[in-house]
């Protein structure tokens, strides 16, 4: 994909080459008119000259004389077919040249010993083709140095004009509604751009307000709802110890305990993901990311091998890591727990430490998930599983905190998240 500059640029090019193009033959013509009022002038001259310094004493027994070594001026006898005072253009045997070329001529009626005569000047043109081929050369070079340097001013041009655009573009690329402010554009007299320049603002103003009121609304939300939810559990579970509830109440009050478990846990994720986007994990500290793992990993090798997969762990080289101790342990437990409840029956599951990444790979579904969609909340990647859909979105969250890169990648049936820190 090429830059509005480039294409600019070459655009501007093209039909300056065309126009240069189309310019040569007007160019020839106009030379070549100026050049034959040139010879026009010099052969008038050149005729005046001999008239008034070398006819007032020449005589007739030098006109064959004359005429044998002066090719170009000779006298020749009066006739009625000559066009007098003008000058004309006539094809002529040229000695010199082997060939007939264009001459231009001019005739004058002259008197010698009182007889009348007509002096001819005439002088040899450039050839057709030779002409071209100067024009070609000096043309071609005219050619070359306009476009050139025409390129470069439209190009230091267009660049000046269009700065503030990419200013404006760049802050725009790097721009995040997370950061909680408005960037400043670059000031500019272009109308256009000014104009895009308050629109943006606008539209960010707009869009930040909003997404300050979802994430408060969240965060309000999740707490309000913290205390209801808590006396809703204890309250199911004074129920559960009554002696005297027949089987089917049982079963409607442990579904309604599973349907308050899976809400306290969203109550909880929504939480976390609104303390995360408010940045109130301020607290850093060197973390040596094995021994976490050393610490998780037996609860879920438990749990996955439960689920009949089979589990492979390589964690060789030692990997300290600056993070926050709370949401890495929240990334280490939602990035496990993913691969486990996403798994397959007899699938696999690997956890990889080399370097300075973290792998984590589960078997799965025999097609790659939506990279555009996986790290989105709410985006469940089955149906079939249970869940809330805001996992992978956590997990997203706090790389994007740390400033850690994810990528997801997938190989033979098998879904790979790569952590760089």
């Amino acid at each position: 994909m090429k830059s509005l500059l480039s294409k600019n640029l070459k655009q501007f090019l093209i039909y300056t080459s065309i126009i240069l193009l189309c310019c040569a033959p007007i160019f020839f013509y106009i030379m070549k008119f100026f050049y034959t009022k040139d010879l026009d002038e010099l052969i008038v001259y050149r005729s005046n000259e001999f008239i008034e310094a070398k006819l007032p004493g020449f005589r007739t027994t030098e006109i064959e004389i004359w005429n044998r070594y002066n090719e170009d001026i000779q006298i020749l006898p009066y006739t009625d077919t000559f066009i007098l005072g003008k000058t004309v253009e006539e094809f002529l045997y040229n000695k010199a040249e082997g060939h007939h070329i264009d001459y231009r001529i001019i005739y004058k009626k002259v008197q010698i010993v009182n007889k009348p005569y007509v002096l001819m000047c005439r002088i040899p043109m450039i050839e057709n083709h030779n002409l071209f081929w100067n024009l070609f050369f000096q043309y071609g070079l005219i050619f070359i140095i306009l476009l050139i340097s025409l390129g470069f001013v439209q190009r230091i041009i267009s660049k000046k004009s269009w700065a503030a655009f990419y200013s404006s573009l760049g802050k725009i690329e790097n721009y995040s509604l997370e950061q909680g402010n408005i960037p400043e554009f670059e000031k500019t007299d272009i109308k256009e751009f000014h104009r895009l320049n308050e629109i943006l603002t606008s539209l960010i103003s707009n869009n930040l307000k909003v997404y300050k009121q979802q994430k408060e609304f969240i965060e309000n939300a999740s707490h309000e709802l913290q205390t209801p939810l808590a006396v809703f559990q204890s309250q199911l579970d004074i129920l559960l110890q009554e002696p005297d509830l027949t089987e089917k109440q049982v079963d409607i009050i442990q579904s309604l305990y599973s349907v308050s478990s899976r809400l306290t846990r969203l109550n909880k994720n929504l939480l976390l993901l609104a303390k995360i986007d408010n940045a109130q994990f301020k607290d850093m500290e060197e973390v040596s990311l094995n021994r976490l793992l050393d610490i998780s990993i037996p609860y879920f090798k438990e749990l996955a091998e439960n689920n009949g997969l089979k589990v492979n762990i390589d964690i060789n080289s030692q990997l300290i890591i600056k993070a926050n101790m709370i949401l890495l342990e929240s990334f280490i437990n939602n990035l496990i727990a993913n691969a486990i409840k996403h798994n397959i029956d007899d699938g696999a599951l690997s956890i990889i430490v080399k370097d300075n990444t973290l792998t984590v790979s589960n078997t799965g579904d025999s097609k790659p998930l939506d990279k555009e969609k996986i790290f989105r909340r709410f985006s469940r990647t089955s149906e079939e599983k249970k869940g809330n859909g805001l996992g992978l979105s956590i997990i997203y969250q706090i790389c994007k905190f740390h400033g850690w890169d994810i990528e997801y990648q997938y190989r033979d049936m098998t879904h790979s998240f790569i952590i760089t820190f």
